[in-house]
């Protein structure tokens, strides 16, 4: 009994000392409404800034994956240069403010035609409706863009002409597109807020928060070369086998001693760490270049960075310094830059290569 009346007392003390903490303004009641039409406003707001970054993302990454073939090697792919979409493929909570902004549908939309790419040279243009993919018939409604998107992927592998029927204006016409090589890397919009770009050793993610902080497109071409870098110089793959060779180094001491050890799985992801981003700074630049950006002042990327970030100006820790790295592109260019005066092929020099040259 007393531990009832305790515990009967205790809520009660608690919830006028709650009470007594609460707000005591007399405020303006919020019309649920307004609210909701304010909420359609933010939506379409943010779809529409998305939309601009991944525009402005593809852009400045096509001529980087097309010009940077010879650098990709075998890790090459075709495509034929056009976003398109279908209010299917959006989730249903945004589907009104995609609808707004692209003016989506139950059927496959041209939303986006990049510049000089095959789609472009074919005659393709924002708000063509694909009614056919050679003699498939795109049917409108559900799970119509994933149909498409998946027979094109499978048409494209082969290189070869692709006849679309598209509906412009109401009327029928038909567009034959020739499909072109690009390095095989995606180029993928994150929306994370953070200044970050990384790679998985198929894609280039580039985050929301880069692509405001890469103010200019040459910054913004530097920074997709870079993560290109890793994918092409296998830097993940590397990685995960040096830290595969760390935990067999830790399984063998934690047999012989019996206690859990990890030390040599971390340093073996860290090995070369610094190297590597050295490396595809270095491999970057070349593809950057080759995509016809300007790198003579591209290194004042890293200024930015280290007003921004001073604590990286002069402490590495995966990374190089900013200071170093700004040090580093300058050299970079300069090779580059004699290799353009020479009329030489702009191509990354290997180690092995310049061993035989000396």
């Amino acid at each position: 009994m007393r531990m009832r009346l305790f515990l009967s007392f205790s809520l009660l003390l608690s919830l006028y000392v709650l009470n007594g903490c609460a707000p005591v303004t007399a405020r303006p009641t919020i019309d649920p409404k307004l609210a909701e039409q304010e909420a359609a406003i933010q939506k379409k707001m943010a779809v529409e800034e998305q939309i601009e970054l991944f525009r402005r993302l593809s852009r400045v990454a096509q001529p980087i994956l097309t010009n940077g073939v010879p650098i990709c090697g075998d890790d090459v792919t075709y495509f034929i240069g056009m976003d398109t979409n279908s209010i299917d493929a959006v989730a249903k909570d945004w589907r009104s403010a995609y609808a707004d902004a692209l003016g989506l549908e139950e059927y496959v939309k041209v939303t986006y035609v990049l510049a000089n790419s095959p789609a472009e040279k074919s005659g393709f243009q924002v708000g063509d409706i694909i009614t056919y993919l050679n003699d498939d018939k795109i049917e409108p409604g559900k799970y119509c863009y994933r149909d498409f998107q998946t027979r094109l992927t499978e048409l494209l592998e082969s290189g070869k002409d692709i006849e679309f029927w598209i509906e412009r204006d109401g009327l029928p016409k038909k567009l034959v597109v020739s499909p072109a090589k690009r390095c095989s890397y995606s180029v993928v919009l994150t929306e994370d807020v953070v200044v970050n770009a990384y790679a998985n050793g198929h894609a280039v993610m580039v985050t929301k928060g880069m692509m405001q902080f890469a103010q200019k497109d040459d910054e913004l071409a530097l920074v997709i070369g870079h993560e290109m870098g890793h994918n092409v110089m296998d830097h993940i793959d590397k990685q995960q086998g040096n830290r595969v060779m760390g935990a067999v180094l830790d399984g063998i001491l934690s047999g012989l001693t019996g206690v859990y050890i990890n030390t040599f799985q971390n340093v073996g992801g860290m090995l070369y760490s610094q190297e590597f981003e050295q490396e595809a700074d270095y491999v970057g630049m070349y593809f950057m270049e080759r995509g016809g950006y300007d790198s003579s002042n591209v290194a004042n990327f890293w200024r930015r960075m280290g007003a921004s970030f001073p604590y990286a100006i002069t402490h590495a820790t995966t990374h190089p310094t900013s200071a170093s790295r700004y040090v580093f592109l300058t050299e970079c260019h300069k090779e580059i830059a004699g290799k353009e005066e020479a009329g030489k092929d702009l191509m990354p020099e290997r180690a092995e290569t310049v061993a035989k040259k000396k």
